[in-house]
């Protein structure tokens, strides 16, 4: 009987395999984009400086470029935030099934799907919503640690867990 039960389990847990390295691929790629985006926007603002030659209102001048300068340095701290994600992300472990919930797993409740990994909202696979989330995110750090059928209290809603992967 145990060998039935394997067989029966076996084909499920490559299914969610797939799905893992499915939404593993799409936070990849969001964060890719982001930093893609985040570099384009330096860039510009590079060139721009390059370009901009002093006019007779000097104060104007003045002015620009420290907006520019203001600009140029919000968008630093951004692609060094999405690079610190993006090595968060390359951190995981995703071909693990684990008995607890931690980073890397794929969780499923009553109440939604949950790919505890970086946080890009809700992705959707074969016609199913999942939601790609931070461990350090509110919902996040209530589910690190627990297991199959625990419960969980957020936003005034019981959340049981039913699977782990």
């Amino acid at each position: 009987m145990n060998l039935y039960l394997n067989l029966l389990i076996l084909p499920a847990m490559q299914d969610q395999q797939h799905i893992k390295q499915a939404l593993y691929q799409a936070c990849e790629e969001h964060i890719n984009e982001r930093i893609a985006s985040i570099q384009k926007k330096l860039t510009a603002i590079q060139e721009s400086r390059n370009n901009e030659t002093k006019s007779s209102s000097g104060d104007k001048f003045e002015t620009g470029r420290a907006m520019m300068h203001i600009e140029e340095q919000n968008n630093k701290v951004q692609l060094s935030e999405a690079f610190e994600v993006k090595k968060k992300l390359a951190g995981i472990g995703i071909k693990k099934t684990v008995s607890h919930i931690k980073s890397g797993s794929l969780v499923i409740t009553n109440r939604g799907n949950y790919f505890i990994s970086i946080g890009i909202g809700k992705v959707k696979i074969a016609d199913t919503i999942y939601f790609c989330l931070s461990p350090n995110s509110p919902i996040g750090m209530k589910m690190i640690g627990k297991e199959i059928g625990d419960e969980i209290a957020f936003n005034q809603n019981k959340i049981t867990v039913k699977s782990i992967y």
